[in-house]
């Protein structure tokens, strides 16, 4: 069921009033269901999130996870800039209002035009409909067994790579098995790239999955890989990975990661104590509540 705000905007605003420019993003469903359409036709997909924190190395300033890099800039620049029907670029810009807008989960950013402003200093498409990157978060919170159903079918069967911070114990709860594991620092990854390449470059032929968990530096990942001519699915999930461990690295997580354990099989689901039932119940009703207006 829609929280109630969702029918009072559709009562009361006209959606066209979001295109403010020419610069559009797809809603969730639509986004997600273009996705896994793709995924499942396609040998050879990349799916490439941009968000808040790519902006704002795009804006030549610090992020929290790590620090303003030249070089970064630069690939990130090229990512975005690629223009092929199997690289899919996902734009945190001019999101369509949607049954999934939810303060703290998913929403516009209130300096979206700041980032609007970068891509028209950049040259980037503005004649293209992005994708969305945070449809797998919210089909996390809001769509668990629709999610947990594709990862079932479609990811957890596949032979992949990992690369990221989180353990790789972690990482198998929510992928499956990984036959390539590729450590990397949990802050300024791209500061120490040359180290860990390596790794994927050598390897990258022998999977049909590659799944970037490296914050601004999968962008460049991708960037590579596609550059070397890797025929894989290279996909960034984007921060799911953290709410199976808890890691409130978001503040979607800190409100309702803890629905991510719905995605995992059955034996990977942590086993809680009646006090965490009590608590995750408790944030339920709360979050709830207030889901039908913020």
């Amino acid at each position: 069921m829609k929280p109630i705000k969702y029918y009072f905007h559709n009562l009361f605003f006209n959606n066209s009033r979001r295109n403010l420019n020419s610069i559009k993003t797809k809603g969730i469903k639509e986004s997600y269901d273009f996705f896994i359409k793709s995924f499942k036709s396609k040998k050879s997909l990349y799916f490439v999130r941009f968000g808040d924190g790519e902006f704002v190395t795009l804006m030549k300033k610090d992020h929290r996870n790590y620090i303003y890099s030249k070089g970064l800039e630069t690939e990130l620049e090229a990512s975005f800039k690629i223009k092929d029907n199997d690289y899919l670029i996902a734009c945190p810009i001019n999101y369509p209002y949607d049954e999934f807008h939810a303060s703290g989960i998913y929403k516009n950013f209130s300096w979206q035009q700041d980032m609007i402003d970068v891509m028209k200093k950049k040259e980037f498409s503005e004649d293209v409909i992005y994708e969305n990157p945070c449809i797998f978060q919210c089909m996390a919170v809001f769509k668990p067994k629709v999610l947990k159903a594709f990862l079932d079918e479609e990811i957890r069967p596949l032979k992949k790579m990992f690369i990221g911070s989180t353990s790789k114990e972690i990482a198998e709860k929510l992928y499956g098995k990984i036959d390539f594991y590729v450590k990397i620092p949990v802050k300024h990854a791209y500061e120490s790239i040359d180290l860990w390449w390596p790794d994927i470059e050598e390897n990258a032929k022998k999977v049909d999955l590659i799944i970037p968990s490296a914050g601004s530096t999968s962008n460049v990942i991708a960037l590579r890989l596609w550059n070397l001519g890797i025929k894989s699915k290279v996909i960034d999930f984007g921060s799911i990975v953290d709410a199976v461990e808890y890691k409130i690295s978001r503040s979607w997580i800190r409100l309702q990661g803890h629905k991510v354990q719905k995605v995992l099989s059955t034996n990977d689901r942590d086993k809680l104590s009646f006090q965490k039932k009590f608590l995750f119940f408790r944030k339920d009703v709360k979050f709830y509540f207030r889901n039908q207006i913020m």
